[in-house]
């Protein structure tokens, strides 16, 4: 079981690093996740925007950060 969910992420790695724009910003996608979500973040406070969409954003921002640092150290 253990090789099996390693091979899961070891894939989603792979995958993630052939995206055409991503690849080449290769050390700052965690930190482009990160910021995106603190904008996210900033623009609830406030109340600008719609909250469907914003959440939407979130959880894109989110994926996008767990992908990057799934993929980071990995060959």
């Amino acid at each position: 079981m253990k090789q099996f969910i390693e091979g899961v992420f070891t894939l989603l790695a792979v995958l993630f690093d052939k995206v055409p724009l991503l690849n080449k910003l290769s050390g700052y996608r965690t930190v482009l996740g990160f910021l995106g979500l603190a904008v996210v973040s900033v623009l609830k406070m406030k109340g600008i925007g719609s909250d469907e969409l914003l959440t939407s954003l979130q959880i894109g921002f989110t994926a996008l950060s767990a992908l990057a640092l799934n993929s980071k150290g990995r060959e």
